[in-house]
């Protein structure tokens, strides 16, 4: 083959997958389930492979997440760099961990609302004994994190010094709150709290397998809910690529809309959740082309399941990592 004929093929194919792209995009985001119905009408160069879409997809998003979330995360939650109260001030307080009630009876006395309390019958006393019951409770929460936080530190400093052996790394970490791991061995306790930031980066390399091994599942369950409608399995496959493609390119630019802008994570979680749950119902309406109240029961009952199995098939894949780790 001749340099000029390489040449002419390369930019033949990138400018095809440009023009391709570009087209995708617009029935992408705002045609809910055309790029499905197009693809199993048997037009499949109109758009994107949705392989090719999920890989691009999955991609965009599984790197934004590692590079907005440290690798030391974890290390800076529990030796206590990022606090409750750091917490609240990132999330504009819409997070909120502690309950401020010490002046509470102080201000309504001072506003003269309290009078008014009373008259509405009110029992203060048992308001005021409520409010002394969380401030205890507070308390409580406040010096068992203090001691999680100190044992870390402290387990954290053993678990690299070369002099300490593992039986008396064992016998320390068997006096904290951090017991919990004896269920690893030695080796692998003392290497997870060494290098607890190279168990995270793990952890998050591992969620695109898991992810991807869930799909087939999740297009069993658009079977299951429509086995009426006499389409093939590979039909729901390929609807449920598309799903969730439009899941990973939203929550990827939702978190670059937080590391942007400083939005709060609640809000921009909220939005993003919605904005996929309603594009949801509305590809599954337009490629079943049932009602809305059926779509809308088919919906939260494929919510309801595949959030469970998702929820199981992350813990267990923490698991996982943590026992290969």
């Amino acid at each position: 083959m001749s340099i000029f004929r390489f040449v002419q093929d390369f930019f033949s194919n990138y400018l095809n997958f440009e023009a391709v792209f570009f087209r995708t995009l617009p029935a992408f985001f705002f045609h809910p389930g055309r790029l499905t119905n197009t693809f199993n009408e048997g037009k499949r160069r109109q758009f994107i492979h949705p392989i090719r879409l999920y890989l691009i997809s999955s991609l965009f998003y599984f790197f934004v997440a590692s590079l907005a979330i440290p690798g030391d995360v974890l290390d800076r939650i529990m030796s206590g760099e990022l606090t409750p109260k750091n917490v609240n001030n990132q999330t504009g307080g819409i997070v909120k961990f502690n309950i401020d009630d010490n002046n509470i009876l102080d201000s309504l006395e001072k506003s003269g609302d309290l009078e008014e309390l009373r008259s509405l019958g009110v029992n203060l006393d048992t308001s005021k004994s409520n409010l002394e019951n969380l401030q205890a409770i507070n308390q409580v929460i406040e010096d068992t994190l203090a001691k999680g936080k100190s044992d870390w530190i402290r387990l954290r400093r053993l678990s690299i010094d070369p002099e300490i052996s593992d039986t008396e790394f064992d016998s320390t970490i068997s006096k904290t709150s951090f017991d919990i791991l004896n269920s690893l061995g030695s080796e692998q306790r003392r290497r997870f709290i060494a290098n607890s930031g190279l168990f995270i980066s793990s952890a998050i390399q591992n969620l695109p397998v898991m992810m991807f091994i869930l799909l087939p599942f999740f297009a069993f369950l658009l079977w299951l809910l429509y086995i009426r409608s006499h389409k093939y399995y590979v039909e729901h496959l390929i609807h449920g690529l598309h799903l969730h493609s439009f899941a990973y390119m939203i929550y990827g630019l939702g978190i670059l809309w937080i590391v942007g802008t400083g939005l709060a994570i609640t809000i921009a979680y909220l939005i993003c959740f919605l904005w996929v749950t309603i594009y949801t119902y509305l590809s599954l309406k337009n490629v079943s082309q049932q009602g809305w109240f059926k779509t809308l029961f088919k919906l939260c009952v494929l919510g309801l399941f595949y959030f469970t199995v998702l929820s199981a098939a992350v813990v267990l894949e923490l698991y996982i990592s943590l026992m290969i780790f």
